[in-house]
């Protein structure tokens, strides 16, 4: 697919409305007078082939105003209470994530519409439209696509349902940290602090990239200056995290993480190659289970609480909580299905992803975060 091409159509055609291709999805219109009504399958596309979270906006970017949506009792009480909601969690990622708090506050504002679009409405909380599953949960809405051959057409999507904003304002921090489409490259780098002077540069960076919309960064800057919400820039303290090792068997091809110095010695002597810090995990946050199969003589890790019941319903042995997900950093899954020992792997580092994908591995997305 030509990315530059559909956006060239897409600003071409005159769509001002927050138009993402980054991540391979067109945008929609739903002004657009001539769209096919038929819905012809279900979107559930939830990385692009790099391993990049698709997204798409949940309200059309000309219908967002300064003001809260008209149904509010209070103007006021709205806006305060919607930053009220987003802003302490914003504020301690953006602050461990070198992003400003005042541009994702704004982002959230706009994308969202306040809170009003159903999207990211309870029981969803979905922010910023971000495609798939979040721990085996999702909505399904419609939406419209834009194809060279079809033109404008409607199609059912699968978007990530959220426990709370919390794993919501995550994932954008997940876009906007690691998408990238070369080796190295980091296609919302220009956002980062390091690379910023102020908010406004990263609000600049983003238009034409995160929306097509030319007004997008205005937008976003005469929001964060009505609402102060570079109050929120200032560092908060650190998050506490544990370093994860990595250990490897080379006689079973296992790897094995643990947070336990101890145990980590223990498996050394054993015969394991230590291989340093895997990644580091937070003290808090979603619980990631550890268990073992006696059989095969595996450890599996996941966050999902369905697939470690399921596991232990076929006879894996469950040995507690191993650590917990949280931070930007992408911890990615993958299945290698010749192996009866060591069938999984994790790993934070996109080359190694990459290269046993092409030794056929199987990719199974993102594991859990990290810092």
């Amino acid at each position: 697919m030509d990315y530059k091409k559909i956006l060239y159509l897409i600003i071409l055609l005159g769509i001002f409305g927050p138009a993402t291709v980054v991540h391979g999805e067109e945008t929609v219109n739903t002004s657009s007078p001539e769209v096919s009504d038929k819905i012809e399958s279900i979107d559930e596309t939830e990385y692009d082939s790099l391993g990049n979270l698709q997204f798409y906006h949940p309200i059309p970017f000309e219908e967002f105003t300064l003001e809260p949506p008209a149904f509010s009792r209070s103007a006021q009480n709205t806006q305060q209470a919607f930053i009220n909601q987003v802003a302490p969690t914003a504020k301690v990622l953006a602050s461990n994530n070198n992003l400003y708090a005042s541009v994702m506050i704004a982002q959230a504002i706009v994308e969202s519409g306040w809170g009003s679009s159903t999207l990211s409405k309870a029981p969803n909380h979905n922010l910023f439209g971000i495609k798939g599953e979040y721990n085996g949960q999702s909505v399904t809405m419609k939406t419209q696509e834009w194809s060279e051959k079809d033109g404008w057409y409607y199609i059912n999507a699968k978007f990530r349902k959220y426990p709370s904003y919390k794993e919501s304002l995550q994932d954008n921090v997940t876009i906007l940290k690691q998408t990238s489409f070369s080796a190295g490259n980091y296609y919302y780098s220009g956002a980062w602090k390091s690379n910023t002077k102020s908010y406004k540069d990263a609000t600049a960076w983003l238009t034409g990239r995160y929306a097509t919309a030319p007004n997008y960064g205005s937008t976003l800057n005469s929001v964060i200056a009505t609402y102060n919400l570079t109050q929120y820039d200032t560092n908060s303290s650190a998050v506490q995290t544990n370093a994860m090792y990595r250990l490897y068997n080379p006689n079973s091809g296992e790897h094995f993480y643990t947070a336990n110095a101890a145990e980590r010695d223990n498996i050394r002597k054993a015969g394991w190659r230590y291989e340093g810090i895997g990644w580091q995990a937070p003290r808090s946050g979603s619980p990631v289970y550890r268990l073992y199969n006696p059989n095969a003589g595996d450890h599996h890790y996941t966050p999902h609480l369905a697939e470690k019941n399921h596991l232990v319903k076929v006879g894996w042995r469950y040995e507690g909580i191993s650590w917990y997900s949280g931070g930007s950093k992408a911890l990615y899954r993958l299945y290698n299905p010749n192996a009866k020992a060591g069938a999984h792997h994790y790993t934070l580092l996109q080359n190694e992803r990459d290269n046993l994908i092409k030794h056929g591995w199987r990719n199974e997305g993102i594991g859990w975060y990290g810092q």
